[in-house]
Parts: structure tokens; sequence; C-alpha cells
């Protein structure tokens, strides 16, 4: 794998979620003679609460505006289960990239004592003293050569996994550092001619603020998610590099002893 490239600083995916409206009691205003309608909009996000002038009409703005709203908690929604799976395959990994980190030290403490029986390096790199002179080491060389073999193929089987981890990782902080969120500035905009035109439009300004202070409450919570999740990836694949790194250098160490083995064959003949 090549080398980690710096990450981005802080995808839409999935299908849209059915949106279910619920109508609610029809709520009299004691200032004025208009009456209103609180409508609920069941999200998987979170609720949509919004009161409506019955005597006013809908505009266009306003409904392209209702429309971005509704948009952003179906972009947010479908964001944060991407966010959710994706960090669920880093903790995969991470488990796995344990395991192989472990199964790394006895290939390692064998080599460094078939490369001293072989005279490739010298004693001093065992962990041995005087007092440790007559100490007797086995080693079941097939089975070393098969342990060493299947960690090939479990670090090759994890790379696959990672590089199509890191591809998501890095396709979607690219994404945020040109855009800077997966929802598009236009409809913020949107939702912005509302309050520009408040007088004729049908939904009530103020529950529409507090929906979408609330709104915007969600969205930090993915925003936080996405943080961490940026944070264990960058630490994750590092490990990762770090770890095929440390195992190629074994599986190089392991052919120079393989290659001695042999020699030592031959000369025993």
């Amino acid at each position: 794998m090549e080398k980690t490239p710096p990450f981005s600083i802080l995808m839409r995916e999935g299908l849209k979620r059915p949106v279910k409206t619920v109508k609610m009691a029809v709520i009299p205003d004691i200032h004025t003679t208009t009456i209103m309608k609180e409508i609920v909009r069941e999200h998987q996000l979170r609720p949509i609460v919004l009161r409506f002038h019955l005597d006013k009409p809908r505009s266009d703005f306003e409904k392209k505006g209702l429309d971005a709203h509704y948009l952003m908690h179906d972009l947010t929604w479908d964001m944060l289960q991407s966010l959710k799976e994706q960090y669920r395959i880093l903790e995969e990994i991470d488990y796995e990239v344990a395991e192989l980190e472990y199964l790394l030290l006895p290939i390692e403490q064998d080599l460094d004592i078939l490369e001293v029986m072989l005279k490739i390096k010298a004693p001093s790199v065992l962990p041995f003293d005087e007092h440790d002179d007559g100490t007797k080491i086995n080693i079941n060389i097939g089975e070393f050569f098969k342990g060493v073999i299947y960690h090939n193929q479990q670090i090759q089987d994890l790379h696959d996994e990672v590089s199509e981890a890191y591809r998501w990782f890095n396709a979607h902080f690219e994404m945020i550092y040109e855009k800077e969120s997966w929802i598009d500035e236009q409809l913020w905009e949107d939702v912005n001619q509302i309050y520009h035109h408040y007088l004729e439009a049908q939904v009530d300004i103020v529950s529409l603020d507090r929906d979408q202070e609330e709104f915007k409450e969600a969205l930090s919570q993915v925003i936080e998610l996405q943080d961490r999740y940026n944070d264990y990836g960058q630490v994750l694949f590092a490990s990762f590099n770090a770890l095929q790194a440390r195992s190629e250098e074994c599986y190089r160490r392991t052919e120079i002893v393989n290659k001695g083995l042999d020699e030592l064959h031959k000369n025993l003949k």
C-alpha cells in the first residue's frame, strides 16, 4: 500500500427514507384572528414540527425553502448512516491489525534465533546472557514457515479491506475540504429566502426558526461523529502502514533464512 498521504481537514449514500406526515390540532393564535395548523413530519433524524397560517397561500420561494429544509434532514440522516458504517469498518480493521501484530511477535523471535544459528547475525541480538549457557531452543521449521505464509496471506487480505476503507475516507474528506459540508450552501440560502419574505410566508417563522435550530443541534452531533471518524481513521491507517512495513521486513528476513537453511542442508549431505 502506498504511503498514506496527508489527510484533509475536515457522499451522500443510500436511498431517501419515506417521510410520514401527521396533522395535529388546529391552534388559534390569540393575538390575531389567524388560524394556524401545526404539522409534524416524522423523520428518522428528528421530528420536523412547523406551524402554518391557513389563510395564506404557499409561494414558490417558500416551497423551495421548505423542500431544502426537508432535504437537509435526508442528507444528514444518510450521512449519519454512512459514517456509522464506516466507523464500524474501522473498528473491524483495528481488531485485525492488533491480531496480526500479535502473530508477528513469535515470527520475529524465531527469526532472531534462526539468524544467529545460521550466522547471519551475531548472538548479541538474542536476549540471553552467561546464565543461559546450555539453554536448548527448539524451532519447528515447518510450522515456522507455515506461520509466515499464513501471516502474509492475512495481511494481503487486510490490505484490500484497508484500501477500500481508505478510498471512502479520502473521498469523503476531500469533499468536506472542497464544500465544507454534505449540505450544499444553496440549500441554506433557499431556507433564508423564507426569512427574507416572512410576511408572505405561510409557515410560521418562529416555528421554522425553532425547527432549524433543533436541526442544527442534530447536525452538530453528526459532525462530532465525523470528527471522531477522522481521528480514528488517521491513527488506524498509520498503524496499518507501520504493521505492513514491519511485516515486509520479516518476510525479507525469512527469505534470507530460507536460503541459509538450503545451504546448510546441502552442506550436511
